[in-house]
């Protein structure tokens, strides 16, 4: 097909938003670090930070913390991904389900729910806030989806025949899984261990309410630190380019990883019915996993129902969500769903409209390189974007349109992800046929493209708003009192002394785990539907 004007006027359009809303910020914050001083000379302010032994320590913390995350999230994960990708069993798509609800919760949900669970006044009676092993409990909960599912749907699409032609040279299941199994599933296994490691990298709310003690403290943590609270912005640029720098390494070898799991292989069913002691490895496992990644979660709604007296099962939380705020910036359940529902929906529109033109310049217009480029914002902190846009845009800080910006931003990627395969496998003769009826660019694109793209629209917009919904990072740099959404708002309850303060913040946590529930069923059910 010839390339039409709209093609063009789309991939111009996205590059400029692109260029606007995250280039320009991050050359203003590389800028600001290696700005010179009134004394000194051009990078000398960035080189003091960089050699601060606190900094650096706070460097080697963010960095070991996760590792050790990857490590433990792999070790859990990988065993699962193996039992879901081999065996079939009653419930299994129900389970593998189960396992993604963490993945999509919010951070502020985890992180009050692991408070629930093994806080101050946790349900299991054991108080580990403020300790390593909490942070790391909480990375492998919150990312244990992301191994499980990307390894076990990579060796799904693994024919049997390798590790059948294997067994019939006399390989025993062993010696299978060593040469055959575990080979095939290292790209995988490595490219998932690296997605892991950006999150529990760029680690922010999990840290900054599990671990508030400044020993914990990781770059992102510093980062708003500086910026929102000790004003110390030449520091802060400072840190948000080193992990910049350090995320684009990490990022760049995450997609050439992925190149490599692009096998062909022939399509077949390589999974079968476990036997004997098969059946009690996997019941042990998921029983296991299942406690790790459910608990938290059913910790934080039995929580919420106690009384500060006490009594059990109570609706006290609830009811004083409905109470009037008697504190001025205390922000109340209906304020915080009204601004979150109208940030979630202003954002999913502008992330709709910008993840299309990226979609229709690379397909249409053969934009090849803005495939790669709308993945950028993923290799990008909030906290690091919301302090460009500090530096670059100080309007936009406490406005109305300062956070559903930004979470456009950090949501179009996943819009473009979905969009893109379901613009690429329509029919090209489809808008051939149109154009040779007398059908211009624009009238094609409205009779043809759209309404063929309509069920990826409804996916990609429930993945918009849900990203929304709980992001909290970028929000708490951004937003207002009075613009408060659900997280900031449960933030801004743990921060606040006494036992009801504890007890609203858990009741609003599970206000928004069940919105955020709502919206992925919703998400699922559609997908089930229209694919």
């Amino acid at each position: 097909m010839r390339r039409s004007p709209t093609s063009h006027l789309a991939g111009a359009l996205a590059t400029l938003f692109l260029a606007t809303f995250l280039g320009v910020p991050l050359v203003i914050i590389l800028a600001r670090s290696l700005a010179p001083g009134a004394d000194e000379p051009f990078g000398a302010g960035f080189l003091a930070a960089l050699t601060d032994p606190y900094y650096l320590g706070r460097v080697g913390f963010t960095l070991a913390q996760a590792l050790l995350s990857t490590v433990l999230t792999v070790a859990l994960g990988f065993p699962t991904a193996l039992l879901l990708a081999r065996y079939r069993f009653r419930g299994k798509r129900a389970l593998t389900a189960a396992f993604t609800v963490p993945f999509v919760m919010p951070t502020v949900v985890a992180g009050i729910g692991f408070l629930a669970l093994v806080g101050p006044r946790g349900v299991l009676g054991v108080d580990l806030r403020n300790t390593l092993a909490l942070v790391l409990l909480a990375h492998v909960f919150y990312n244990f989806a992301v191994v499980a599912r990307m390894v076990s749907g990579f060796l799904e699409g693994v024919a049997p025949r390798l590790e059948g032609a294997a067994a019939t040279l006399g390989a025993t299941p062993w010696r299978v899984m060593l040469r055959v199994t575990l080979p095939l599933a290292a790209p995988a296994t490595l490219a998932a261990a690296l997605l892991v490691f950006l999150f529990c990298f760029t680690s922010f709310g999990v840290v900054l309410i599990l671990a508030p003690a400044p020993t914990f403290a990781t770059l992102e943590v510093e980062v708003y630190r500086l910026s929102a609270r000790l004003l110390d912005l030449d520091a802060a640029a400072a840190l948000a380019v080193l992990q910049l720098a350090l995320l684009l390494v990490v990022g760049f070898v995450y997609t050439r990883l992925q190149e490599r799991m692009a096998v062909s292989v022939a399509p077949g069913d390589a999974t079968r019915r476990p036997r004997g002691p098969e059946r009690l490895l996997i019941v042990g496992v998921l029983i296991v996993t299942g406690a790790l990644v459910l608990g938290p979660l059913g910790a934080l709604v039995v929580r919420s129902l106690g009384a500060p007296n006490g009594a059990w099962p109570s609706a006290r939380n609830y009811a004083s969500l409905l109470a009037p705020a008697s504190t001025v910036g205390f922000t109340g359940l209906w304020n915080a769903l009204r601004n979150s529902l109208l940030f979630a929906g202003a954002s999913a529109t502008l992330a709709l409209t910008v993840g299309f033109l990226f979609s229709h310049a690379i397909v249409r217009g053969k934009w090849r390189w803005l495939d790669q480029a709308s993945l950028l914002p993923l290799v990008v902190s909030p906290v690091t974007l919301a302090f460009g846009y500090l530096l670059t845009y100080p309007l936009l800080i406490g406005s109305p349109w300062g956070v559903p910006i930004a979470h456009a931003l950090l949501a179009f990627p996943f819009v473009t992800r979905t969009l893109l395969p379901a613009y690429r496998s329509q029919p090209p003769v489809l808008a051939a046929a149109a154009a040779t009826l007398g059908a211009g660019p624009i009238r094609t694109l409205w009779r043809v493209d759209l309404p063929l793209l309509r069920p990826a629209f409804l996916t990609a917009a429930a993945f918009a708003f849900a990203v929304s919904l709980g992001e909290f990072g970028a929000t708490l740099l951004l937003v207002r009192p009075e613009f408060a959404t659900l997280p900031v708002a449960i933030f801004d309850r743990l921060g606040r002394p006494g036992a009801a303060n504890y007890g609203s913040a858990l009741a609003l946590a599970v206000v928004l785990m069940a919105l955020t529930a709502i919206v992925m069923l919703l998400l699922q059910r559609r997908g089930r539907s229209e694919f």
